[in-house]
Formats: C-alpha cells, sequence, structure tokens
C-alpha cells in the first residue's frame, strides 16, 4: 500500500541512535538523545540538527514521523534503500534522498542518505555507522564559517556540498585508473585487462545512475519556494549544482573513455585474429598446389613416364620447393606478408 512503512535493506546497526546538534551563533548543544526528547526539541532561537543512525526499525520511525510531523510518503522513501534520489515538498517541510558515497580502507562505501527540512530543524537519516559530515560538525562546534548564523537550509545545502564533493573524489579515482587502463592498452597488452575495463564500466554506471537525478534534485531545491529557504542561500545553491553538473560531465568523460578503451581492445583483438587467420590461410595456400601434385604422382598408375625417368624424384621436390617460394615471393610483392 502506498505510505506503508517497510525498511528494504539489510540491518546494520544493533540499535538505532539518535545524535542531537542544537546551536545558533552563540550555543552549541551536542549529544545523543532518546524517542522521548523528541516533542520538545524545536526551539525557536535554536536550529536543531537530528541524525538517525539506523532504518530497520519501523516503530522507532513512526515515531520520528510523527515527532515531526513528517509525511508517511516520505517516510516509505526513507526505508526504501533503493529510492532514486528525489525531492518533494509538503506544507511545511521539505523531503530529500541521495545516495552517498564514502571510501574506507580503498572500498568504496554507498549508502542511502536522505533528510527532512523544516523552519528552524533538519533530520537526516543514514543506514550505517559512520558518515562524510565530520567536516560539517566540525565547523559548527569551533563556530568556523557562517554556518552558525545560518538555519536549517543552510545546513542542508552543507551537507549536500559534502556529498557532492565526494562524488567528484570518487569518480577522480576512477579516472585515475581509467587512464592507468588506457596506458596498459597501448603498451604491454593483456587478455586479464577487459575484466578491469567492465569492472571499472559497471562502477562508472552505477555512480552515473545516481549522479544525474542528484543534479535534478538540487536544481528542485533551489526553485523551491518554502518560506523558510534563505534568499541568501540561494547563490550557494547554484553553486552546488555547477558543482554536479561538473560531476556528470565527468562521469560522461570517463564512461566514454570506458568505451574506447573496449574498443581499442577488441579492436586489437580482432587484429590479432585476423593475422592468425591470415598466417594460417598462406600456409593452406602454399600447400594446395603441393598437395595437388603429391595428389598426382601419388596415384598408382601403371603407366607414368615420370616414374621411371632416373632423376625424377630430385625434379619433384625441385618443383614443389619453387612452386612454394613463387607464391610466397608473391604475396610479399602485394605485401599480403
Amino acid at each position: 500500500m502506498p505510505g506503508a512503512l517497510i525498511y528494504t535493506g539489510e540491518q546494520q546497526v544493533d540499535n538505532v541512535r539518535l545524535e542531537l546538534i542544537q546551536f545558533n551563533a552563540n550555543d552549541i548543544n551536542d549529544n545523543q538523545i532518546s524517542l522521548e526528547d523528541l516533542p520538545n526539541l524545536i526551539q525557536s532561537d535554536l536550529t536543531t540538527w537530528v541524525n538517525v543512525v539506523g532504518l530497520h526499525d519501523i516503530d522507532v520511525m513512526q515515531k520520528i514521523g510523527e515527532a515531526f510531523n513528517i509525511h508517511n510518503l516520505a517516510l516509505e522513501d526513507i526505508l526504501n534503500v533503493n529510492q532514486r534520489p528525489t525531492f518533494d515538498e509538503y506544507d511545511d517541510h521539505f523531503f530529500m534522498a541521495c545516495k552517498m558515497f564514502r571510501t574506507s580502507d580503498e572500498t568504496i562505501i554507498s549508502e542511502q542518505f536522505s533528510m527532512i527540512v523544516g523552519d528552524g530543524y533538519i533530520i537526516t537519516f543514514q543506514e550505517k555507522e559512520g558518515d562524510i559530515f565530520d567536516g560539517v560538525r566540525g565547523r559548527l562546534r569551533n563556530a568556523k564559517g557562517r554556518i552558525r548564523t545560518r538555519k536549517s537550509d543552510y545546513l542542508a545545502f552543507a551537507l549536500l556540498d559534502v556529498i557532492v564533493d565526494h562524488y567528484l573524489a570518487i569518480i577522480e579515482e576512477y579516472g585515475d585508473e581509467i587512464n592507468e587502463q588506457e596506458a596498459r592498452l597501448l603498451g604491454n597488452f593483456r587478455k586479464e585487462i577487459l575484466g578491469d575495463l567492465n569492472l571499472s564500466k559497471k562502477e562508472v554506471n552505477y555512480l552515473r545512475r545516481f549522479a544525474r537525478p542528484l543534479r535534478d534534485t538540487v536544481l528542485n531545491f533551489n526553485k523551491s519556494d518554502l518560506a523558510f529557504i534563505d534568499k541568501k542561500t540561494r547563490p550557494f545553491l547554484k553553486d552546488l549544482n555547477d558543482h554536479i553538473t561538473h560531476v556528470t560531465e565527468t562521469i560522461e568523460v570517463y564512461r566514454e573513455t570506458i568505451n574506447d578503451n573496449l574498443n581499442t581492445y577488441h579492436t586489437h583483438m580482432t587484429n590479432k585474429l585476423n593475422d592468425v587467420l591470415k598466417v594460417l590461410t598462406i600456409f593452406s595456400v602454399v600447400f594446395i598446389p603441393l598437395t595437388f601434385m603429391a595428389g598426382i604422382y601419388g596415384m598408382n598408375f601403371e603407366y607414368m613416364p615420370e616414374l621411371s625417368y632416373e632423376y625424377s624424384y630430385p625434379i619433384f621436390w625441385g618443383a614443389i620447393v619453387v612452386v612454394a617460394l613463387g607464391m610466397i615471393y608473391y604475396f610479399k610483392r602485394k605485401r599480403w606478408l
């Protein structure tokens, strides 16, 4: 049923954890909270950020939705870990979902990231422990930059900006690998590179699947006319849109490079096969007349005048050598060899 709360992923943490940061220009409160604390969190003089780690507990998610008046359709999308990046507006808040990528021990980790943003509050949802927002938290705690003087709309931009920056960092890592594969194709060619090329193509296409709709999501965020989105945030959202556009264009460039590398690989293999077939064909063509000659003189006819001649055998071999060398010479003149 539409709006039914069903978690589509796997349980990643033992218990759902709620992390709270409340701040204004002068003060900040940073601690963990329980469900009982939710109804009284929003205060007019503070911006509230609640980060929910773990999505598997439907009862907890429902209570969070009731505490912040989150629409059931938005909760449904939060629990759908395969949700396409999207931006939905409601009466007093908006919902945004995207795929968050990060690296750990040279491994790329992806997870669903969602957020509900309203006037003076933001609730973020993630599947797993750990994220990429330590820099944002550090700026809040140390009052660096303008983030402590802004509201929830700017905090939402700051989180999205970090996500987009990691998209760019990961695609650049892929770019280094793709360029290395291109150099290997032009240098010491090996068949094993085909597996690397197909793996790179799969990974880049996976990233492309989420980067392209994320650009539309950022654009819709910028176009939203909700009252709590400050005009001062609009230029930052426009700059963010430029960044995600750069990401998508870079992905397309590397995707085309991978396809070019695959074409180069297949062309090389085709040329190699053609060279083998050419050699085999030449051998066949050279031996066809020799086989014909041997077939004639291998017949058991009684009256063959050449058989009684003393030098028939060396003459036969001489004829075979002359015919073979003549054909090879002809092929070389035609530049078939």
